[in-house]
């Protein structure tokens, strides 16, 4: 593949953006309606100048109906993720072992800080999701590495190079200078003149090393309306013939491109001298601006900023025809006969699609942006709160100080309380009507009705209906998570190290994880089940599974797979803590009932654990099949005592167990069953 048509790119560029104004004004009246902007608005939230009505002083309130149920849905959003079961099922040529550590490794990979401000982009990408009806989340692998200066010892060095180590012992101290600054980068005369004598002295000197500072899976939310763009017609993102990706970097960022991913000198150069300075017009550039109480459209002012755009396209190598993700990085401005007009251009390895993952709110035609966002679809009740709160206040005024009849020319007084006024005649001055009281208590009752209707529209009020609507939303934004991290998981494997150390809840040691082959393929999953966490809900669920479980009589019910349930149900977190693998579970049983028959060996009488039951029993049986403790039986019958009491502790166990699903009720107490013999041990 040759050079990139940087022309046509551009023009793409610039056309793809008049195509999208339309979505882009819907965004800022969505932006503006949650935030309470509004020309005129002013500091003391009241309104003013020859136009304000009903008078000059009137009530502008702000009400902040769409903000409260978006910021309420994105919480409960996160808060799925972060108590959210990930799942890892395994396809074609892996097994569920295998899926059952990438599970444990991913969750980590979400919680740890592994994956650099995870949470924090996913609670960016939530607000957007909802303020402006689509998400855009980018995934890649970032690798930075930083100079530092470090202390390295001959060994060190030798191992770093070797050369250098060879001329410790050389008297020629001009190549031996040459050879450090050719070794290590940035050296300078003074410091390699240094090191030469910190060696020969001590035995270690400073010099620069380079240290992978950042290997890690990036994760960025991309604002749909300022940071990433597709064409308007686009159905399917993946399919796009290309989009658009708006960045900014300072002057030392372009730089530090130039050497640590290979971008182009003299376009770098070019950039900062000539285009440094940019108008930031995306919502997030003018939010300081409004909320300093001016409306302004004009963009935001920033000197020390740089623009650039990337391009990633769909092209096929017309040399063997082979299709891939090529990335061109130019300047919108940027025009030369003479030189090169891109930083750089590039076949992404690894990559099938475009690196970023696409939801959107509403799928009510295919086009990506014909979508509705929850700021449009509660305008208008925000708007009619707004005005029965402010005639509200303005009624209360009213009601305050009604306003004054007076003769002609003979304007009122000053008034005020314990303000002295003047007296004419008893009827010279008298107050006007004020509206009657019927209309504050409509007033109410009709902003608690449009209350109810905003919480029914976005699935936050308590009716059947709305609760589905909510899961619905929760699945929308846990279904784009799990693609997100599908795809962290698969720059993992392609970038990442062959092995990552990893923490499991419950367990002190680290694991090693190693990354496997980059054909692997899992099926990810996200669960959380927004209903249950409501505690009415939760126990009703529950209840009825302790009556399925009653009329399994065939065992056809996993009981551990149920456990498992009902922890995840009540706290996926904590599940994680105290649940343990059925292998380790019986592991830990056993070690605790060996512990226990080696005390009742030597004469110590121990009781039973708890939930010991049928797997107890076993244990024990099969301690006791031994020869050696068969003879032990027939010569101590104290030792025979302790041991039948044990064991029937454990045998009353199981059959309070079997009661309890089959009968629903519960014998005698566990504690009695010491002095009952319910086994003779033979």
């Amino acid at each position: 593949m040759g050079s990139p048509d940087v022309k046509s790119i551009r023009n793409a560029y610039d056309e793809t953006i008049r195509e999208l104004e339309s979505y882009f004004d819907t965004c800022r009246e969505a932006f503006d309606e949650r935030n309470n902007f509004w020309p005129g608005k002013s500091r003391d939230l009241r309104k003013h100048g020859a136009d304000a009505f009903p008078w000059d002083g009137a009530s502008d309130l702000e009400s902040y109906v769409i903000e409260e149920r978006i910021t309420r849905l994105a919480s409960l959003f996160v808060q799925a993720l972060q108590r959210a079961n990930v799942r890892a099922f395994p396809t074609e040529g892996t097994d569920a072992a295998r899926a059952k550590i990438v599970s444990s490794f991913l969750k980590w990979m979400t919680s740890s800080g592994y994956i650099p401000r995870f949470m924090r982009e996913m609670e960016l990408g939530a607000n957007y999701l909802l303020e402006r009806g689509i998400l855009i989340t980018y995934v890649g692998w970032m690798q930075e590495d930083k100079r530092v200066i470090q202390k390295l010892d001959l060994e060190q060095i030798e191992s770093i190079a070797p050369e250098v180590a060879d001329m410790l012992n050389s008297d020629d101290d001009e190549e031996f200078i040459v050879q450090l600054k050719s070794a290590f980068d940035g050296v300078t005369d003074k410091r390699a003149k240094r090191a030469i004598k910190d060696l020969r002295r001590i035995g270690y000197a400073e010099l620069p090393t380079v240290r992978r500072s950042i290997d890690a899976p990036e994760v960025k939310t991309l604002a749909p309306d300022g940071d990433f763009f597709f064409p308007s017609y686009v159905t399917d993102p993946q399919r796009a013939p290309y989009c658009f990706w708006r960045s900014y970097y300072t002057a030392q960022e372009l730089e530090n491109k130039v050497i640590t991913d290979g971008w182009d000198e003299s376009f770098v150069q070019h950039v900062i001298e000539y285009y440094s300075g940019v108008n930031i017009d995306s919502i997030e550039a003018e939010q300081e601006h409004r909320r300093s109480g001016t409306y302004r459209d004009n963009a935001y002012e920033a000197d020390e900023l740089i623009e650039l755009i990337h391009c990633y396209q769909r092209l096929v190598d017309p040399e063997d025809g082979c299709e891939g993700i090529y990335l061109t990085i130019f300047h919108r401005d940027f025009v030369s006969e003479t030189q090169q007009d891109y930083a750089k251009f590039e076949l992404l390895n690894g990559y099938d699609d475009y690196p970023v993952v696409v939801t959107r709110l509403s799928e009510e035609t295919k086009r990506l942006y014909d979508t509705r966002n929850f700021s449009t679809m509660l305008k208008g009740l925000q708007h009619q709160i707004k005005a029965e709160r402010d005639c509200r206040v303005d009624r209360s005024s009213l009601v305050t100080c009604p306003p004054i009849m007076h003769p002609p020319n003979q304007p009122p007084q000053d008034w005020g309380p314990g303000r002295f006024i003047a007296r004419r005649r008893s009827d010279d001055y008298e107050f006007g009507d004020v509206p009657p009281n019927a209309s504050l208590e409509g007033s109410i009752e009709l902003e608690k009705t449009l209350q109810d209707q905003a919480d029914k529209i976005v699935g936050l009020d308590d009716s059947e209906i709305s609760n589905i609507r909510k899961q619905f939303l929760v699945d929308k934004y846990l279904r784009h998570a799990a693609e997100v991290l599908k795809m962290c998981f698969i720059c993992f494997q392609r970038f990442g190290p062959d092995y990552v150390f990893f923490r499991v809840t419950g367990i002190p040691d680290p694991m090693q994880f190693d990354k496997g082959s980059p054909d692997e393929n899992f099926d990810i999953t996200i669960s959380f089940d927004s209903i249950n966490t409501d505690p009415d809900t939760q126990e009703s669920k529950l209840k009825q599974l302790v009556d399925l479980v009653k009329l399994d009589r065939n065992g056809r019910i996993n009981m551990d797979n149920l456990l498992m349930s009902f922890a995840n149900s009540i706290d996926p977190i904590l599940a994680d803590s105290i649940m343990q693998e059925n292998q380790d579970a019986s592991m830990e049983m056993q070690k605790q009932i060996l512990d226990d028959i080696s005390k009742i060996f030597s004469g110590i009488e121990m009781p039973a654990r708890p939930n010991g039951g049928q797997v107890a029993v076993q244990i024990v049986q099969q301690y006791l099949q031994q020869p050696d403790i068969m003879q032990r039986m027939q010569t101590d019958q104290a030792f025979a005592a302790r041991i039948q009491k044990y064991l029937g502790q454990y045998t009353f166990q199981e059959q309070q167990r079997v009661n309890a699903t089959e009968f629903g009720q519960l014998g005698t107490e566990a504690a009695q069953m010491g002095e009952m013999q319910t086994q003779e041990i033979q």
